[in-house]
């Protein structure tokens, strides 16, 4: 089939998508986020939601200078300059204030972007964003020295934007199929991010915390949702080794239990695909935040996302 042709097979495939079809694909991990906003593009193309397809439109094409970007796009980081003898150092600014603020930055680049950055920051384990000219020349003053200044942070926080976006388009599609019954019944049971057909087949005391996880997010407390979703990730890896008669797998010399990090990282030869563990993995310090920073502002949409990560984690090894 030509190309054209195979293209426009293609369009025509996913004008015929419904929405419902659209949020399945977007609850899984397999489909890069660009390709779910351009789908949804499609799908909704003759819909009165004006607001939602111009953000679809601002995620897909970037957003404009002139334009604040939303919150979940403000990335927070560690300021460095150059040091010509010792590379990056920390950029330290008396005032706390200031610090605070040059530590943070909004990015506008399109979704597609994002995802390229996310490919090279992941093998450098960092990822480098310039300061304006202006700032650069302040913070050289104020050093003596006419050098470059650089926000230095981790690919976590690129791969929090993408799954932000994905919960977004989530929760826009679902906000959208409404209007009969049977879809405001099926939308309640969709409030409950671990499905009953997941929860009868996990073991016992991880079905209670699934359970509570549930009531926790229905009643909207996501520090508490991440607390019970970092236990249920090592806690659901040792019973699957005890379910297949291997802990032994997962014990150190000592014969303790790996720590979770590392209890995470043997399940990858389990997984049929290399996204479930990534997307996990990226939400692993999140959830660790919860547990030990008073100040992290856990968001409701931050417990979804993570819990939608390890639900897809949780359906494929059980």
């Amino acid at each position: 089939m030509p190309a054209e042709a195979s293209a426009q097979a293609g369009e025509s495939e996913e004008n015929y998508m419904t929405i419902q079809e659209l949020k399945n694909e977007a609850s899984g991990s397999g489909i890069k986020v660009s390709e779910l906003l351009r789908k949804a593009k499609l799908v909704l193309k003759d819909s009165d939601k004006k607001e939602f397809l111009s953000w679809i439109d601002k995620e897909l094409n970037g957003y404009s200078k002139s334009e604040n970007v939303p919150k979940y796009r403000v990335i927070h980081g560690e300021p460095k300059g150059w040091n010509p003898y010792h590379s990056w150092a920390p950029f330290i600014i008396k005032d706390p204030k200031s610090q605070e603020l040059f530590s943070k930055r909004g990015t506008s680049q399109s979704i597609a972007e994002l995802e390229s950055l996310i490919e090279h920051g992941d093998k450098l384990g960092y990822l480098q964003m310039s300061y304006p000219a202006e700032a650069r020349a302040n913070f050289s003053k104020s050093v003596g020295l006419d050098t470059n200044f650089s926000l230095f942070i981790s690919p976590s926080t690129i791969h929090g934007i993408l799954n932000t976006v994905r919960n977004k388009l989530i929760d826009g599609l679902i906000e959208i199929d409404t209007g009969s019954e049977q879809n405001n019944l099926h939308r309640s049971k969709e409030e409950f991010i671990f499905p009953e057909e997941l929860i009868t087949k996990l073991p016992q005391d991880v079905k209670l915390l699934a359970d509570d996880f549930n009531f926790n997010f229905s009643n909207g407390r996501p520090k508490t949702c991440m607390l019970i979703l970092r236990r249920i990730l090592p806690l659901s890896i040792v019973r699957k080794y005890q379910k297949d008669g291997t802990e032994a797998e997962i014990k150190d010399t000592d014969g303790e239990f790996l720590e979770a990090k590392a209890l995470l990282g043997r399940t990858q030869s389990l997984l049929s695909q290399g996204s479930i563990y990534t997307d996990l993995a990226s939400y692993k310090s999140l959830t660790d935040g919860a547990q030990h920073s008073y100040s992290l502002n856990v968001q409701i949409s931050d417990a979804r996302g993570a819990a939608i990560a390890l639900r897809v984690f949780l359906d494929d090894i059980f």
